[in-house]
């Protein structure tokens, strides 16, 4: 149980770094109660809007704070699961539920963290970042950094209905 409430601390504590970035793009965009931001998965919405429509592995995203709540809960959920078998099942019996919940987990961490730097993507696209895939390769290890980087640069945001 201890595990289980460590990762999901860890993954709040990711969203909310995520989220200072996204409330830097948000207030540069002009974008109203962008400081609801740092509510959990209120970024996400605020990410939604201000880029539209995007996919993830040719999947379409519509309502991308839905997406990354269900790919949250599904993760946090595979890790429960697999500490309640701890607990509850034999020795050789847990470790096999433990090994099949990191797929579960390692899937949807790799999931979210795609749409992350698509959603990156999306943003350099709307505040016209010149070197695009730099940014993208930046995102890599740190998601916010180059999302702060928009909010410094003096490119103004494209509308919506520019985007491509």
């Amino acid at each position: 149980m201890v595990r289980t409430l460590i990762a999901a601390g860890a993954v709040l504590a990711f969203i909310e770094f995520y989220s200072l970035g996204v409330w830097a793009a948000a207030k540069k965009a002009g974008e109203r109660r962008c400081g609801l931001a740092f509510i959990p998965f209120y970024a996400f919405y605020l990410t939604g809007k201000m880029t539209g429509e995007f996919t993830i592995l040719t999947i379409p995203v519509k309502k991308y704070h839905g997406f990354m709540l269900v790919i949250t809960l599904l993760g946090l959920g595979a890790h429960l699961y697999a500490s309640w078998g701890a607990t509850g099942l034999p020795a050789v019996s847990s470790e096999a539920l433990w090994q099949i919940m990191y797929i579960v987990f390692v899937l949807a961490a790799g999931l979210a963290y795609i749409s992350l730097l698509t959603s990156s993507r999306k943003f350099y696209r709307r505040f016209n970042i010149a070197r695009e895939n730099l940014f993208v390769l930046l995102s890599v290890p740190i998601v916010t950094l180059p999302l702060l980087y928009i909010a410094a640069s003096k490119n103004p945001p494209r509308p919506l209905s520019e985007m491509y």
